[in-house]
């Protein structure tokens, strides 16, 4: 508790310190004044003496009432230290001239033994107060004032030689105490802050333990969640692994064409599962990195509806679902690339839960904010499970999770880019009504010079799909991988195509290549032997060949520095796994240009 600065208010410790002692301090005095008395008796009138003493108690009760007020106020004593202090000036003033007076009363200046005595228990008085009394520095000085004024003022009206010295005595006294008293009050507003100091101490220590007991219980549940996670991973990915490998080993063995075909679409199906988990647990780790950076721009809310129509429709319709969509014609502000992510996630979650009815997209605008909201007439959730929704691998109705309803990345994902972009996901559902999930985006300022809409973006994992086959072509695997290469190889010579493989660039560039025979594509991987990167790579084929030849960079590090790094060389990057699809996609549109 902090202490008050000597002569300004007590606090409410000093406060109940000076009024503490009330009844003992009075019992005391009491006593004094009584011995003190007795050595007078015989030279002061008897009646005289008995009305000072009853005086003298009679200002010791009232004393006593007012710590017995001060004890049993209804309001905190501490909230009113200017009342209180106040009184205990009053009430130690009164004391000390109770003392005073009956210096005064007891005047026997013949008797030098009595005259001495009294002076010394006076003194001795007044001392005994300092160290009581230094809590508030006005009440010593009342008390000493009350005290030693009129015992000096008595020892000059009696005249005598010894009494002026007796006066000298009482006035230095006084001067004694008052200087005694400010250093013990200095001692005491030391002590206080010191007090101050360890209590905040202890304060501070124990909100640290508390933050530190917290944390501790934080990562506990962090690693206790991680732990569960990973365990849902392994299951995860172990069961289509362990799926391709029973159908791979299916394969070997002579079979119809008609089971051959079966066995290698459920084949293409476990690796495309393998595949979305893979890059479902990769985004949501560079969420979790902070690796990824939005970047903010004004765009047409109808432009990236169009671009989900485009990649959604279908699979409704293929479901017997109503699809529709509301945008209206406004311009937001946002990173559109990521909001087309958390978008996506909600739509293609809308569409695998619910049988029939309907998947509705639409905005309404809010003031400065329009609310994007996705609708479904799907199964719903119940209240007892909307906490967990946006816990990775967690599936609504799925406990133990069933690959054929995803892999409960999506919400996950979809909730780390919304907080990424400072924007709240609400949801609202009703178990066998649907639901809506919905978030608010910042309005565009309005610019004239601004088309009314935008042209859909088109990112490199939603290349058009070629016609079924690409031109018979040249093409010239980099790839250190033995089994990435090989298989790359199979692929691309399965669709006509002359490849030539080599593990590293010294490796290609010792080919021999005719001018008639040179490679008519490249496609290298980022990560090669040696410190060697697909960039140096490209760029020394090229120079090899003598010409630009269209050339594809393939990794299974597709980071967004990457990307970048490969937009601004002017370089399609194909994240791997590699979807065949998109691969021939790319020699399609080389070989037609």
């Amino acid at each position: 508790m902090a202490a008050a600065a000597p002569g300004g208010l007590p606090d409410a410790q000093a406060l109940d310190t000076l009024y503490r002692g009330a009844p003992l301090s009075a019992l005391v005095g009491v006593v004094e004044a009584f011995f003190l008395s007795v050595l007078f008796w015989r030279e002061v009138p008897a009646t005289a003496i008995a009305l000072w003493l009853a005086a003298f108690v009679a200002v010791r009760g009232l004393r006593i009432a007012l710590g017995m007020a001060y004890r049993r106020s209804p309001a905190a004593p501490g909230a009113r230290p200017a009342f209180w202090a106040r009184w205990v000036v009053v009430s130690a003033l009164a004391q000390a001239l109770a003392w005073g007076i009956g210096s005064w009363v007891l005047l026997a200046p013949a008797n030098l033994v009595a005259e001495v005595a009294l002076h010394i228990g006076l003194a001795a008085v007044v001392l005994g107060s300092v160290a009581h009394l230094a809590h508030h520095l006005p009440a010593l000085a009342a008390y000493a004032a009350g005290v030693f004024g009129p015992l000096a003022a008595r020892d000059l009206f009696v005249a005598q030689p010894l009494h002026t010295l007796l006066a000298l005595g009482a006035v230095l006294m006084g001067l004694y105490v008052w200087h005694a008293g400010r250093a013990q009050a200095r001692t005491i507003a030391q002590a206080a802050a010191q007090q101050h100091e360890r209590q905040e101490l202890i304060a501070a220590l124990q909100r640290e333990n508390e933050a530190t007991r917290l944390a501790r219980q934080e990562a506990e549940a962090a690693h206790a969640s991680k732990a569960q996670f990973l365990a849902a991973v392994g299951h995860d990915l172990r069961q289509p692994l362990n799926a391709m490998q029973l159908l791979a080993y299916t394969l070997q063995q002579p079979a119809p064409r008609e089971r051959v075909e079966y066995l290698t679409a459920t084949l293409m199906e476990c690796a495309a599962s393998m595949s979305a988990l893979v890059e479902g647990l990769l985004e949501l780790s560079r969420l979790d990195a902070r690796s990824i950076t939005p970047r903010p721009a004004r765009f047409a809310l109808q432009s990236l509806f169009d671009e989900l129509a485009g990649t959604f429709a279908v699979q409704a319709q293929a479901k017997g679902l109503v699809f529709s969509m509301q945008p209206g014609s406004v311009h937001v502000q946002g990173d559109r690339a990521l909001l087309a992510r958390v978008l996506s996630n909600l739509v293609s979650n809308a569409i695998r839960y619910t049988p029939a009815g309907f998947v509705r997209l639409q905005t309404s605008v809010h003031g400065a904010l329009v609310e994007v909201s996705v609708e479904d007439s799907g199964v719903g959730i119940d209240a007892a499970e909307l906490p967990h929704i946006f816990d990775e691998h967690y599936q609504v109705g799925h406990p133990g999770r069933e690959r054929g309803q995803g892999l409960g990345l999506g919400l996950a994902t979809a909730r780390r880019l919304c907080v990424l972009l400072g924007l709240e996901l609400g949801v609202q559902s009703q178990p066998g009504q649907g639901s809506r999930f919905a978030l608010r985006l910042p309005l565009a300022p309005e610019t004239p010079a601004m088309p009314a809409s935008l042209p859909a973006a088109t990112p490199q994992d939603a290349w058009p799909l070629p016609p079924p086959a690409p031109a018979a072509q040249r093409v010239l695997v980099l790839e250190d991988d033995a089994g990435s290469r090989r298989a790359l190889t199979e692929v691309l010579q399965g669709w006509g195509c002359e490849v030539t493989a080599a593990a590293s660039l010294q490796e290609a560039l010792q080919q021999p290549w005719p001018a008639h025979a040179q490679p008519d594509a490249l496609v290298v991987d980022w990560h090669l032997p040696q410190g060697m990167d697909g960039f140096d790579a490209i760029a020394a084929l090229r120079s090899a060949i003598g010409h630009a030849v269209p050339a594809l960079l393939v990794t299974a590090e597709a980071t967004p520095d990457l990307q970048a790094r490969a937009a601004a060389a002017g370089l399609p990057l194909l994240p791997k796994p590699i979807a065949p699809m998109k691969l021939r996609a790319f020699l399609q549109s080389h070989a037609a240009a």
